[in-house]
């Protein structure tokens, strides 16, 4: 039976816990997930309004036209480029040199010696290539009604559905992980009504041909657009070999082939499988091609079946209710709901489903032995797309990650992991050539072959610790799982190195503080004193940098006394901790953004670098540190004020920001402007304000993320409960929401209060619960037996290992 959605919420919070996952912990019940879906009542217009499948490995865009379908394709490793040495052979002295200047106050001396002695060679990184395209162009259909274009975000299916000349024809798509193939799966619902021809092609170096009957084999290579041989501006002529293949199942009609295209004639039903390989992940392409083609020849219902059980066991472990009513626009397209949202209206229960949007695109996109998600997440048509597709490490990579944890899909962070482990070895390298420093460091971008080199120029390329903020999430994964062997085996070993990096990276300045450089505040300038309006990014100490290596080293030194190891090194980065430039708040009343109080070049800028100590991490809270919690508030209103928020990863930063702050009115009128400027048709995040703005996957994510931190944070050691509850969520509830220290909670509200929650204890340790002003707990009860107690504003309880918690409150 189909639940509607209030009894799913009532019925999963009383019935408990019916299963624990592998590394996610979540609660998941046995209970049919409420339907989430996408769809419009036309085609997509555009490839960003398209529908997005993927495994985490193989991406489609599906546009839903009837006569001339078009399925975009992408395979995760069709990168341009090779693994190379790009570290510029006279970095050492250019960085000591440029370091000598920063601190003279000689900053455009610094910055034209960073250029030319620091900058990578080449100065710009490889980038993200798309597979190709898939084209079935269809006869006999003329006139459509009845048309209907869907993406269900419960099963990752894109359907397409309509009537032409009385016959219904139906399109089913979707990525399969079990069987690694992109299915389409086409009927009519007349015999013989189904006649088309399937073409595979690709914007540039790539050939097709058929094979047999019913094969189409392309194979090509990325290859740079503008290839050159000049070092300094781009790559060489190199780039990922591929091969795909697709293959077509029949019944009814016959297949022949013609003309590199495969001609589909008076069939019932047809079912296209295509897959793809590259020589990053196999030697033999043809043969692992026809390995993946042969697992996937069971029937199709059969691998229909398998895809969604593998997908759900995901997706069904974390769901969102905002308003336990009907949905007045349930029969209303995404689209048109979307538009009128960019126009002003309050469109509460769409949320959720962005919510779920979010999860979705996640688990589309990054599996455990994937690759991470990037700048698209997997979705790019384009050679040389928007700033090369890369992971941006600098806020970008970082933010895909953030709902991993929380919505319960903590085995999905495992391809960041990997991630770093792949530009480790030469981070190593670059942290020694550049900085003379033990451990390894990447600068702000990194790419399939795993560079770590400072890239592009001075804005945002001479920043040395996104491997630094990467590392960062390992202690994150440890904070939720507790996973022992995780944080020893793969977390501390990061942890340690970065921790070693940092202590040779940091400078002693004039004051005797250590300080990062040279570095910049991610991508944001400020105005040279003395000066109209000259700008300069380069300088030495940044808050940013400040903040990541107090935070870094707090973990590693919280990692080290968990494990016992390494105690000279953990004494040595405790006294660096204690000799850290301390944050500062400057003549606006605001959280410094560089050592010196200089003002922003871009008041309005879209990073937030400076608050990284707020959030993601929480050195800075609104209890311990009430001085620095309210500079920041000053900052991110000096910034909103001048106009900040201008992608949607931008505005979904502002978001966790405000839902830090406890301020779920400011964080809701934030989401209302990131509907406003940032979403397409499709829920796609683009970054920027213009209309031909590209498509960026990280708000996504980042807004997502943020409502989960308005309704359960958990840092400082205290599990808060709708900490940031805006008023126009009166009720709802959520389930399989994640805390750190191991808990999975779920929880109703009504009236903007508690009513009830369970809290599942994946380890032991003491629970500390916090709730709203104006609510309590009443009790809680395990195995019938009231336990814990009220400790001023919080209540204790000592949890035990798989123990389940049913909370009451007053």
């Amino acid at each position: 039976m189909h639940l509607s959605r209030r009894s799913f919420l009532r019925d999963s919070v009383l019935a408990g816990v019916a299963a624990t996952s592998r590394r996610g912990n979540a609660i998941t019940t046995s209970q049919q997930e409420p339907r989430y879906r996408l769809w419009f009542n036309h085609p997509a217009q555009e490839w960003r309004d398209a529908f997005p499948v993927g495994n985490g490995r193989l991406g489609a865009m599906v546009f839903g036209e009837p006569i001339h379908e078009r399925i975009q394709l992408n395979e995760e490793t069709i990168w341009v480029g090779e693994k190379r040495d790009r570290n510029n052979p006279n970095a050492a002295e250019g960085v000591r040199r440029v370091r000598e200047l920063l601190f003279e106050g000689k900053v455009k001396e610094a910055e034209a010696e960073a250029m030319k002695d620091v900058i990578a060679v080449p100065t710009r990184m490889p980038y993200y290539q798309t597979l190709g395209d898939l084209h079935l162009n269809f006869d006999g259909i003329t006139d459509t009604s009845q048309y209907r274009h869907e993406l269900d975000l419960d099963s990752a299916i894109v359907t397409t559905r309509f009537v032409s000349n009385g016959v219904t024809f139906v399109r089913e798509v979707f990525s399969s992980a079990p069987d690694q193939v992109i299915v389409v799966h086409l009927t009519a619902s007349a015999p013989g009504k189904l006649s088309f021809t399937a073409a595979l092609d690709r914007p540039a170096n790539a050939t097709t041909e058929v094979v047999g009957s019913k094969r189409l084999v392309m194979t090509g290579q990325a290859l740079p657009v503008k290839p050159t041989t000049d070092p300094a501006t781009q790559e060489r002529q190199a780039g990922v070999r591929f091969r795909s293949e697709m293959v077509a199942l029949n019944r009814g009609g016959r297949i022949s082939a013609a003309d590199n295209e495969l001609k589909v004639e008076g069939a019932t039903e047809v079912t296209l499988l295509l897959c793809a390989a590259t020589e990053i992940r196999t030697k033999d392409m043809e043969g692992a091609c026809r390995r993946y083609l042969t697992v996937a020849s069971a029937p199709y219902a059969e691998i229909k079946r398998r895809h969604i059980a593998d997908y759900r066991q995901f997706f069904r472990r974390a769901d969102l209710t905002l308003l336990n009513s009907p949905d007045p626009n349930a029969g209303v397209p995404t689209d048109e709901r979307v538009k009128r949202m960019k126009e002003g209206e309050d469109d509460v229960h769409l949320l959720p489903t962005f919510f779920q949007f979010g999860r979705y695109l996640l688990i589309s996109s990054s599996r455990p032995g994937t690759m991470a998600a990037n700048l698209q997440g997997i979705w790019n048509d384009a050679l040389d797309p928007p700033w090369g597709s890369k992971f941006t490490i600098n806020i970008n990579t970082q933010m895909n990650y953030w709902i991993a944890e929380v919505t319960g899909l903590g085995d999905l962070h495992f391809p960041v992991f990997d991630l770093l482990d792949s530009a480790h070895a030469a981070g190593v390298v670059t942290a020694k050539k550049y900085y003379n420093a033990r451990g390894f460091c990447i600068h702000h971008n990194t790419d399939l072959w795993g560079d770590a080199v400072p890239i592009d120029g001075i804005g945002g390329g001479f920043w040395p610790l996104g491997g630094a903020w990467l590392t960062t999430h390992f202690w994150e994964h440890w904070l939720h799982s507790g996973d022992r062997t995780f944080l020893e085996q793969r977390a501390y070993p990061h942890l340690k190195e970065t921790a070693e990096f940092l202590l040779g990276y940091l400078q002693t300045d004039k004051d005797g503080h250590l300080v990062g450089g040279p570095s910049c505040s991610p991508e944001n300038g400020y105005i040279l004193p003395g000066t109209a309006k000259t700008k300069a990014n380069l300088c030495m100490g940044p808050t940013m940098d400040q903040a990541i290596a107090r935070g870094l080293f707090r973990q590693f030194i919280a990692a080290s006394n968990e494990l016992n190891r390494d105690a000279d090194l953990r004494t040595e980065v405790e006294a660096a901790a204690k000799k850290l430039l301390p944050y500062k708040i400057g003549k606006h009343g605001q959280l410094q953004e560089w050592a010196e109080d200089y003002d922003e070049f871009e008041p309005g800028h879209r990073h937030i670098s400076h608050l990284w100590g707020f959030h993601p991490d929480d050195q800075i809270t609104l209890r311990q540190t009430p001085d620095l919690a309210a500079a920041v508030r000053v900052s991110l209103q000096r910034r909103l004020d001048a106009g900040s928020g201008s992608t949607g990863w931008s505005r979904s930063w502002i978001i966790n920001q405000c839902a830090r702050l406890e301020d779920g009115n400011l964080a809701y009128d934030n989401i209302k402007w990131f509907f406003r400027q940032s979403v397409r048709p499709n829920m796609f995040d683009v970054c920027g304000l213009k209309d031909n703005s590209p498509y960026q996957i990280d708000g996504n994510f980042g807004m997502p993320a943020g409502m989960a931190e308005m309704l359960l944070q958990s840092h400082g050691d205290i599990v808060r409960l709708l900490p940031a509850l805006p008023s126009v969520w009166q009720d709802g509830g959520f389930q399989g929401f994640r805390a750190r220290g191991g808990y999975t909670v779920n929880l109703t509200w009504k009236s903007g209060k508690p009513v009830s929650a369970v809290v599942l204890a994946s380890r032991a340790g003491k629970l500390r619960l916090a709730v709203p002003r104006g609510s309590s707990v009443e009790s809680v009860q395990l195995r019938g037996k009231s336990i814990g107690k009220a400790e001023g504003e919080e209540y204790v309880i000592d949890a035990e290992a798989g123990a389940r918690y049913s909370v009451r409150f007053a």
